[in-house]
């Protein structure tokens, strides 16, 4: 009798979940896993993550809670500079400002899609996309400034307000010395999609089968990465702790002298990499996966499914 009881109850409990499934789609709810592409924060307890669809999410310390764009446009980049001070891009070129209350669309007069953005102030935020467009906010209004290609561009950095580079596709390297921004030939031919330094005299770029370029001060040098995956982000908390993540889950670490890779306990695409210190290192992914490494392991910290 108890048996037919479990039956009975466990029969009634998948048909409650079918229909509620059911009544979901019928709203017109759909629930999908964002592709993530960009994140950044200002602390620990002040994390944001972007994605497909407009989707966004931040981190407060103990848990992730969506966060409401206002748009459904892609968004493939964040930076933080203030609490109240931060800006995403998107494609049709679009950029978003919280200012502390609020997302709001900002006026830049492009439609070219936006891939990378980085800033040293409230009022010198870069913003690089296709067909090498650069943009530069001044604080009061985004404008379009020579960029020397027209290459597609993947990701900016920079250690101060006159030392800011771009990395992008066929090889490019551009670089804004506080007038103009000029390309930079390099050897290696590949498509490079992410930058980061600890100074203007310790910088990595990482791209397509593997390749991992630095820069000591004299010379941009290749390095042994020992993957052929292509590389997608790259951070450090110093020149001897520096993380990237690529394709098939892919995670490297360098600790000063040699690359080597990481467990990561997924084969997703990881597509960005961001911390605030040695032990507390966050990394993401498609199918909605974030991961944080605590100094010791990585470890995968959520896992979202959004109604959109």
């Amino acid at each position: 009798m108890s048996n037919n009881l479990n039956s009975r109850f466990l029969l009634f409990f998948a048909l409650t979940l079918i229909c509620a499934s059911s009544i979901n789609m019928a709203r017109g709810t759909v629930l999908f896993s964002p592709e993530w592409t960009g994140i950044g924060g200002g602390s620990s307890k002040d994390v944001f993550v972007v994605g497909d669809k407009g989707v966004m999410a931040h981190y407060n310390g103990n848990k992730w809670l969506p966060v409401d764009s206002g748009t459904p446009t892609w968004l493939s980049s964040i930076i933080e500079i203030t609490p109240t001070s931060i800006f995403a891009a998107g494609y049709n070129g679009l950029i978003l400002n919280f200012n502390g209350y609020k997302w709001e669309k900002m006026e830049t007069r492009i439609t070219n899609d936006l891939n990378g953005i980085w800033g040293s102030s409230s009022n010198n935020v870069y913003a690089v996309g296709d067909r090498g467009t650069v943009l530069h906010y001044d604080g009061s209004e985004w404008a379009v400034v020579p960029s020397d290609t027209e290459n597609l561009l993947f990701s900016v950095w920079g250690s101060s307000s006159d030392d800011v580079y771009a990395v992008g596709g066929r090889s490019t390297l551009i670089h804004f010395d506080g007038q103009s921004w000029k390309r930079i030939p390099l050897i290696q031919q590949t498509h490079f999609v992410g930058i980061w330094g600890s100074s203007s005299e310790d910088i990595f770029l990482v791209g397509d089968q593997g390749m991992i370029l630095h820069f000591d001060s004299q010379n941009w040098v290749l390095m042994e990465s020992g993957v052929t995956e292509l590389l997608r982000s790259v951070w450090g908390s110093s020149s001897h702790n520096v993380f990237v993540t690529g394709d098939n889950g892919l995670i490297l670490r360098y600790n000063g002298s040699r690359w080597e890779k990481m467990e990561s306990h997924t084969k997703e695409p990881l597509r960005g990499v961001w911390g605030n210190g040695p032990e507390n290192v966050f990394a993401i992914a498609d199918g909605g996966q974030i991961l944080n490494y605590d100094g010791k392991k990585w470890k995968l910290l959520a896992q979202f499914s959004i109604n959109k």
